[in-house]
């Protein structure tokens, strides 16, 4: 009997977040502001607001004075899967709520400082109990929070650059149903396992910006891979009695390493109060390649053997997001309004596919509404997550055949404070850094 009931990984790295709204690109999350929700998160090179800080630590430079931002992002999901026979089942998520927190200083010509805590893997995916892919999942959770430090120099002569220090706690929850036939009378097990484990990670983030005209501005920034390592992680078994001896409840360790990610892009303002931008984000997903688990007590193969390491391959690849964002301000700077465009490609191949992550690529658009009045921000943004649909068979080494489909609504509300600190406003588009 061949058990996959080790997807440790497969929650942990949100297996790539619809995060954001979870989809493997899933449970990878960048929507951290409702203002930059409304830009397609394009934010690489904006230098406006504190949560660009997360794009590139080096937008702290071009803010002025001191700026706070509490952000609630709200993840609606809808979507199923269609079996080879034409059988829908449908995903019975519940709407989820993800908080962040951004806030910025800067404290004289040359030096910013910055502090953030986001989720950037994140969210959960829940099927029926009694589905068909029970066996595979029917309820995986992972979350994250980020405490990320930063600091930026500059600008001089138009360049500026920052670095920032991550780390990062996660917490998942994954159950799978096991298939071991009916019980005996009277026997009430539900014959499933429970995985449940936390570690904390380790990373870095720097970048660069360069204003070379009074229009424009460019921005490169990297954030680091960050190894999560679990050496407490649990395997609870809830199986009838004659198979209790086979799986007992143990501990399991564990490694998954986030992605590297980069990116680059140019803010570029036709007038004053317009400005667009256009974004590449390069995600090195084929840092997610293979899961090992060593169990403490194993799985019972025989009378006299047992299995204390369970093994599975994910072999995702590199992946790509363009992101394009506009922002036209207007009644005298109050108001602004805000529209995006998103296209992200799917790093999960056609064997890696299963209900925890049915990751296909997406296509986003976005708008957003904000306003500034005596120092009071207050901003929403809202993004539909049109997940391409998904098939895939037995013969590409799927787990389940079928086709997969997901939507998302992403709806954004900040709600902050601006203080203005120094009048040499280096953000506006028409002032020159020194």
């Amino acid at each position: 009997m061949k058990i996959r009931n080790v997807a440790f990984v497969a929650a942990f790295v949100g297996l790539m977040a619809f995060s954001q709204a979870a989809l493997a690109s899933g449970f990878f999350i960048q929507e951290f502001s409702a203002a930059g929700l409304g830009q397609g998160m394009a934010l690489v090179a904006s230098g406006s607001r504190p949560a660009s800080q997360y794009q590139n630590v080096a937008n702290l430079s071009f803010m002025e004075g001191l700026w706070l931002e509490a952000t609630a992002t709200t993840y609606f999901f809808d979507g199923g899967f269609e079996n080879t026979s034409g059988d829908f089942t449908s995903i019975t998520n519940a709407p989820q709520v993800v908080p962040t927190f951004f806030a910025s200083y800067r404290i004289n010509d040359w030096l910013a400082v910055g502090f953030a805590e986001f989720t950037a893997f994140g969210l959960s995916m829940s099927w029926p109990k009694d589905w068909e892919g029970r066996h595979l999942s029917y309820s995986s959770g992972l979350q994250t929070f980020t405490l990320n430090p930063n600091i930026s120099f500059g600008p001089f002569k138009g360049f500026a650059v920052g670095v920032g220090f991550n780390a990062m706690y996660g917490a998942i929850d994954i159950k799978r149903g096991l298939t071991l036939g009916m019980n005996p009378p009277g026997d009430t097990a539900s014959n499933s396992v429970h995985l449940h484990a936390s570690a904390w990670g380790f990373g870095a983030n720097v970048g660069v910006m360069y204003q070379p005209s009074e229009q424009a501005r460019i921005g490169l920034a990297y954030r680091s891979g960050i190894k999560i390592s679990t050496k407490t992680g649990k395997m609870d078994y809830d199986v009838n009695e004659a198979f209790s001896a086979r799986f007992p409840d143990q501990t399991f360790e564990a490694d998954i390493n986030l992605p590297h990610i980069i990116m680059a892009g140019m803010r570029y303002w036709p007038i004053k109060d317009l400005s667009l931008e256009l974004d590449l984000h390069w995600v090195q997903w084929s840092s997610y390649d293979e899961l090992n688990f060593k169990m403490s007590k194993g799985l019972g193969l025989g009378p006299d053997a047992r299995q204390m390491t369970l093994t599975e391959r994910k072999d995702y690849h590199d992946s790509i997001q363009l992101r394009f964002g506009i922002e036209y301000k207007f009644l005298r700077d109050i108001m602004a309004l805000r529209l995006g465009f998103v296209w992200d490609q799917n790093p999960v191949p056609d064997k890696s596919v299963d209900p925890m992550l049915p990751d296909s690529d997406r296509l986003m658009g976005a708008i957003g509404l904000g306003a500034i009045y005596k120092g009071f921000v207050i901003d929403i943004g809202y993004m539909p997550v049109f997940g391409l649909k998904r098939k895939v068979t037995l013969e590409s080494g799927a787990p389940m055949a079928g086709t997969y489909s997901l939507m998302a609504h992403d709806l954004s509300v900040t709600l902050g404070y601006h203080w203005g600190g120094p009048k040499k406003k280096v953000q506006d588009p028409e002032v020159m850094p020194e």
